[in-house]
């Protein structure tokens, strides 16, 4: 069974810096300071070609289509008193929809005149 080991920061940075303060580490750090890019061999690494089938970030997966498609909704950001954020809020837990889908019920709803 293996056993979790937790560290502090400060613990981790004074095992890195007795670390680097052997001769070992510093002789390795020269030997491969020393090294130029033209002396290593990538030979067993896979060339990656990028083409039409590379993954690309952005909306959709692997598959063509895959993915979440476009809303062609705006975020819009607004400033609201909280009585009414509230009152939306609790709509939209007892009523099981969405925030947006609330208030744009409400602003659908034409405004009554007094």
């Amino acid at each position: 069974m293996s056993k979790t080991v937790q560290f502090t920061e400060r613990e981790i940075a004074a095992r890195l810096a007795a670390e680097r303060a052997t001769p070992e580490y510093k002789n390795r750090m020269k030997r491969l300071k020393a090294i130029r890019d033209e002396d290593i061999d990538f030979s067993d690494i896979p060339e990656v070609e990028f083409g039409k089938d590379s993954w690309r970030p952005g909306r959709g997966g692997k598959r063509p289509g895959a993915g979440r498609k476009p809303g062609g909704n705006v975020a819009l950001y607004i400033r609201v008193p909280k009585p009414w954020a509230a009152g939306y809020r609790a709509e939209a837990r007892k009523t099981n929809r969405t925030l947006s889908e609330v208030v744009f019920a409400h602003l659908r709803q034409p405004a009554k005149s007094h």
